[in-house]
């Protein structure tokens, strides 16, 4: 056209070859589109879907074995076994409707009577709407079975075709067994799937889990996934297990004893410790509830994560202060007046009526007397509290213990640097055991500490990691203070505490075959800021007790503590020596019973014999000489298989014998408990597998066999 520019030869040939180009991609374009839409939805698509699923790969996580949790002498406290969730794949390849209808009738009658939770239509209806659903994880049943029940549930019509043909899958979870019940539940612990982690399984969960694997999988077919071979699998590495301090025997008495007595004072709450003197092990912790339905539940530990006043127990800081920084002597004299003083803007009263008059500084102590530890520390301390502080913060107690259990109480010592908390009141109130907090095991580590020569050791828990039956790692005892204080010191405050039990407000522990030192405590429970007395009047306290025994050679020290609730008017006993005083004489009396080599003396009493209990067999001549050191007269004679026992109130009992055999003992029909108990009491190792009472054991009846070897114990329901 007259006046437009002309393409030259060379535009025209560019314009033409993108034209194709453009028409080419365009083609391209509808091609794919076709195809897919021909893959989605022709016959050629579902077999190459097929052909997907078949060669489909992912890789999984795979949980090393959880380690096992011992006392100290070898017993389970906490273990793993495998459960198993019952499922079913009902779009399983080689399950044709054919095969489904010709066995779905008996497949629901056997779940019916395995599980007698529901009648066969009911199994039917489900499998059958499963079916027709094309379910691929099709639950069979909320209950979870055995290893033993899955063996079985195996020879049922479709599952014993396995996954491929049948469509049964079985999901393995693992689940925390104790074999000793609720014995020291709250102390072994937990880790659950919300990350809190308590007690021994909390503390050492990155030990007993050990470390994770990972294994690459092939979908074959449904949901049935099988692994193969891989550079990239990695075996999961097993956790350790882990060696307690525990003691089953004494953790059994001791939480027997607390519950007790947690009913006879109608308590809220207490615990109760031992702990062997010399290295710190902690042979028993027990911690009970009373809920308001008068269940006792473990719910809390109260021994390591209740930081409270703790009263008149904290008054052996105060004389350790006195005798070793103030240098006061424990003859010298304090005018406890009667009963009621007023010192500065404390009101100090003791709990005698009429008050004891003038004491020596040991008879203060020996009577609990507040006015009279409150008038020594202001005399010593008065014009200088942080002297008083620094010399009770040299004994340690101020700071945690940092225990191998993860929840301990962050103890609380005032001191008058402090911005807040330090006014007039505090050093006289604390000279008794108040504006002060720390847990009962923290008072328990000061005691011990006494009764170690004046070494203060770290509480043990835990003694030995293991793998294999293989020790990879020890816990040795952990001195926190090789002096507390001076011998000198300390050979007075040891006498003091023994002048508790002789003349004081532990009287009620005097008895003729041990001595013990211990000291009671009482305290006022605040109830948040509103003091110590709520609307109605009422007044919660904690009553406590601590010490060791015996006091002249101690192996073991002992604290109890119990929290009840004193409406207005009530006249039921809160001080320490009423309400905890005949716990801690239960515990120690026990624990000198089931241990009464501790010294030398001979028990010259005469024990109750108790016909109707049974025992475990075992070797006649210790128990003949332990009847002999016991003094005990009239004995039945005992025959070379007899054994004897100390029952819960620490009665020397004569039990009915059970059957012997020369080799492995029968223990098909026993409980779980039982056949442990059975197995070690002879040497044996024993594991087990399963649920409910022994069905199998690993060595036959009557076979002879070596000290420490395994038995596999297999539990089942008959």
């Amino acid at each position: 056209m007259p006046g437009q520019p002309q393409r030259s030869p060379i535009k025209e040939a560019i314009l033409r070859r993108v034209k194709v180009l453009y028409v080419l991609f365009l083609l391209l374009g509808l091609a794919v589109i076709g195809r897919v839409v021909w893959l989605q939805a022709g016959t050629e698509g579902e077999t190459l879907r097929d052909l997907s699923d078949k060669y489909s790969y992912r890789t999984e996580i795979i949980d090393g074995a959880r380690g096992d949790i011992y006392s100290d002498d070898g017993r389970l406290l906490a273990t793993s076994i495998p459960y198993y969730e019952l499922r079913m794949d009902m779009a399983a390849g080689g399950l044709t409707p054919e095969l489904f209808a010709l066995n779905v009738d008996s497949l629901s009658l056997c779940l019916a009577h395995f599980f007698k939770d529901k009648n066969a239509a009911e199994y039917k209806a489900e499998l059958v709407a499963a079916h027709a659903e094309k379910k691929r994880y099709h639950l069979i049943t909320r209950r979870k079975v055995n290893f033993l029940e899955l063996q079985q549930l195996r020879k049922f019509p479709l599952f014993r075709l396995g996954p491929n043909r049948g469509g049964f899958l079985a999901v393995e979870n693992n689940r925390r067994v104790h074999p000793h019940g609720s014995l020291a539940r709250r102390t072994i612990g937990f880790v659950n799937q919300s990350g809190v982690r308590l007690g021994i399984e909390g503390g050492f969960d990155e030990y007993l889990r050990g470390q994770p694997g990972r294994t690459l999988k092939q979908k074959i077919s449904g949901s049935f996934w099988t692994p193969i071979a891989s550079d990239q699998n990695i075996d999961p590495v097993d956790g350790y297990d882990v060696v307690t301090t525990l003691n089953i025997e004494m953790q059994d008495m001791v939480q027997s004893a607390l519950q007790e007595w947690i009913v006879e004072a109608e308590a809220d709450w207490g615990c109760a410790v031992v702990m062997e003197v010399a290295t710190g092990d902690i042979k028993a912790l027990s911690n009970v509830t009373r809920r308001a339905d008068g269940t006792l539940v473990e719910d809390y530990n109260y021994a390591i994560g209740m930081s409270m006043e703790p009263g008149s127990t904290f008054k052996l800081a105060g004389l350790i202060a006195l005798l070793d920084d103030a240098h006061m002597s424990l003859s010298a004299s304090v005018d406890t007046e009667e009963g009621k003083v007023q010192i500065g803007p404390v009101k100090v009263v003791d709990s005698h009526a009429g008050g004891f008059g003038r004491l020596t500084l040991q008879q203060v102590f020996e009577k609990s007397s507040n006015i009279g530890m409150a008038k020594a520390v202001n005399r010593a301390y008065g014009s200088q509290p942080a002297r008083f502080v620094n010399a009770i913060n040299r004994l340690g107690i101020h700071k945690p213990l940092e225990l191998q259990l993860a929840g301990e109480a962050r103890p609380l010592v005032k001191h008058p640097a402090m911005k807040n908390g330090w006014d007039g009141t505090t050093l006289t109130m604390m000279s008794y055991g108040y504006a002060v907090r720390l847990a009962p095991i923290h008072t328990l580590t000061l005691y011990n500490a006494v009764a170690n020569g004046g070494v203060m050791v770290k509480p043990v828990f835990v003694r030995e990691l293991r793998q294999h039956d293989r020790t990879v790692r020890s816990f040795p005892t952990d001195t926190l203070n090789r002096a507390i204080c001076s011998q000198a010191t300390l050979r007075g405050v040891q006498r003091s505490l023994e002048g508790v039990v002789m003349n004081g407000t532990g009287r009620m522990l005097r008895n003729p075959r041990y001595r013990i030192a211990a000291k009671t405590g009482t305290a006022q429970v605040a109830i948040g800021r509103h003091g110590y007395t709520n609307s109605a009047g009422g007044r919660h306290y904690l009553g406590s007790m601590v010490g060791y025994l015996p006091a002249d050679k101690p192996k073991y020290s002992i604290i109890v503590a119990l929290k009840t609730y004193h409406p207005a008017g009530s006249r039921n006993p809160y001080y320490g020596g009423s309400l905890a005083g005949p716990l801690f004489k239960t515990v120690a009396d026990r624990v000198y019973a089931m241990h009464y080599n501790v010294n030398n003396r001979v028990v010259t009493k005469a024990q109750v014999f108790d016909p109707t209990l049974k025992a475990l067999p075992g070797p006649a001549a210790p128990l003949e000489g332990l009847l002999k050191d016991l003094g005990i007269a009239g004995a039945p004679r005992i025959p070379q298989e007899g054994t004897v026992a100390i029952d819960s109130g620490g009665r020397v009992v004569t039990p009915t014998l059970m059957p012997v055999t020369a080799g492995v003992p029968e223990l098909k029909g026993l409980t779980l408990s039982e056949a442990l108990e059975t197995a070690e009491s002879v040497g044996l190792k024993p594991k087990f597998t399963g649920m409910g009472t022994v069905v199998a054991q690993s060595i036959e009846t009557g076979t002879p066999f070596e000290q420490g070897a395994e038995i596999l114990i297999t539990l089942g329901h008959n």
